[in-house]
């Protein structure tokens, strides 16, 4: 079933999760000041899916379910199926203009990849009841539409021990107790973006800084499961009537929450990975890639942000009679540089994919190295904005107002205006640039972008230790094969 806005809306109002907002717990969401825009933007994601212009990209018919579902849904078999599901993701961000990240598909995404690998993976590692749960889970978000999100990362107590070393040892998600029914678990995890509005959870182990099997467990449960508390970040939408100001932060504001599992007990069929911490290696690096996924959903993303903030630095250069300057041109040229890369590693990424028995997976080389990269190319494209639109960034009159009294309009119509942008124009292209590069939406998206995949130095560096850890000596060889040609010196 392919839901609508409508449907969305009504099932996170009749079933809401335990949310704390300024000292209280949120009665309504959908009517919370701090969420309506999210929830908003989200029910237009599932509306898109019915837009005629949409369609044809966002709809398939999945023969892993036997109807019609989203296109974030569907298990590529093979190179062609791969690029639709490119294509219906570039849409979607094009749509969102490379905002939004936390949209349903995303994690739709991960439920597919998880059921794809039910039996080499899940299956053969953790027994046939975690490979059922797995497809279950699958059948179930496919069939209810429903929208998930995720939380992985422990809370920052002390990172110079890990967390079974703290004074409380369930700080970081932990089982508590094993029962017939299912695992208490206790604990927390930041960053849970869209939690407080989100219908599902991912709940995905970060054992690699502490292997200790307790930590070990990844389940999928609703959001307001008893004992599921999100304590959100304050809200960082623009006053009532704020569209003409924050064009950007009134359509894609996404809330960042923490997660807190209240001894919360989790059937056995919503637990797919348990208890075998050596295993989270081959689940993101190697049999399942989920770090090769999740990074190409990434560079979809900031391919599509790359895209805009190259727009808005062209419009802006070009009003303000800047285009020629050889200095600008460089820098808008920079960001085109940085679009054209990202669109050549989602062609290679998919020209080069991974045919397996049961699934196609992008190129991993490519879409990591490319998401990698991208931690660094997008918060510059934000600096380079900052530097061509220089001191005019800032005396931008406060409100839609000030164009309402016909004695300031007159003197804005004179002093406002640019060579190529009447007044009103001038002012709203700036709007939306503010919003982008100063609002605390725009500065929280940009250090989202940073950090959103881990620390920028250690992603780089795996990049040499773990990704082409096995192509390594490619390159070496190169280098090997000339040393071994040059003459060595006569006994």
């Amino acid at each position: 079933m392919i839901r609508r806005g409508t449907d969305y809306i009504k099932s996170i109002k009749e079933n809401p999760p335990v949310v704390y907002y300024e000292g209280e717990v949120v009665k309504d969401v959908t009517e919370h000041s701090a969420f309506k825009i999210p929830i908003s933007t989200v029910a237009k994601y599932y509306d898109l899916h019915w837009d005629e212009k949409y369609k044809e990209y966002l709809r398939i018919y999945n023969l892993d379910v036997g109807e019609e579902t989203s296109i974030s849904f569907l298990r590529p078999k093979n190179k062609k199926d791969l690029g639709k599901l490119r294509d219906g993701l570039v849409k979607i961000y094009d749509y969102y203009r490379g905002f939004f990240g936390r949209s349903p598909d995303y994690l739709n995404l991960w439920t597919m990849v998880f059921y794809a690998h039910a039996e080499d993976y899940f299956g053969k590692q953790f027994g046939s009841k975690f490979m059922e749960n797995a497809i279950e889970i699958y059948k179930e978000a496919t069939k209810r539409d429903l929208f998930y999100t995720h939380a992985i990362v422990a809370p920052m107590y002390d990172r110079s021990r890990p967390p079974s070393q703290w004074e409380d040892p369930y700080i970081q998600v932990g089982i508590v107790e094993e029962k017939p029914e299912g695992v208490v678990v206790r604990g927390a995890a930041m960053i849970c973006t869209a939690g407080p509005y989100a219908e599902m959870l991912w709940y995905l182990p970060n054992v690699r800084r502490d292997s200790d099997p307790r930590y070990a467990i990844y389940f999928s449960i609703p959001t307001n499961t008893k004992g599921v508390k999100f304590l959100s970040r304050r809200g960082f939408q623009p006053r009532e009537g704020g569209e003409f100001e924050y064009p950007i932060s009134s359509r894609f504001e996404e809330s960042d929450a923490i997660l807190v599992l209240d001894n919360v007990l989790i059937p056995w069929e919503r637990i797919i990975f348990f208890k075998k911490p050596e295993l989270i290696e081959d689940l993101m690096w190697h049999t399942v890639q989920l770090r090769g996924w999740f990074n190409w959903h990434f560079v979809i993303q900031h391919y599509s942000r790359l895209k805009f903030l190259a727009g808005l630095a062209i419009a802006i250069a070009e009003a303000s009679g800047t285009s020629n300057f050889i200095n600008v041109q460089e820098k808008i040229g920079e960001i085109l540089i940085y679009v054209a890369l990202n669109e050549a590693a989602l062609y290679a990424s998919v020209e080069r994919a991974q045919e397996l028995p049961n699934i196609t997976r992008p190129d991993p080389y490519i879409s990591i190295s490319a998401s990698h990269f991208n931690m660094k190319t997008v918060p510059r494209a934000n600096e380079i904005l900052r530097l061509i639109s220089a001191g005019s960034s800032i005396p931008i009159p406060a409100g839609i107002k000030d164009f309402e009294n016909p004695e300031e309009r007159k003197l804005l119509d004179k002093y406002m205006a640019m060579k190529d942008l009447d007044a009103l124009e001038r002012v709203k292209t700036f709007n939306l640039l503010w919003d982008v590069i100063g609002s605390e939406a725009g500065m929280r998206y940009e250090q989202y972008d940073r950090f959103s995949r881990g620390d920028p130095t250690i992603r780089w560096a795996q990049t040499y230790t773990e990704v082409f850890k096995d192509r390594k000596h490619e390159f070496v060889k190169l280098v090997k094969d000339i040393i071994d040609q040059m003459p060595n010196p006569k006994a």
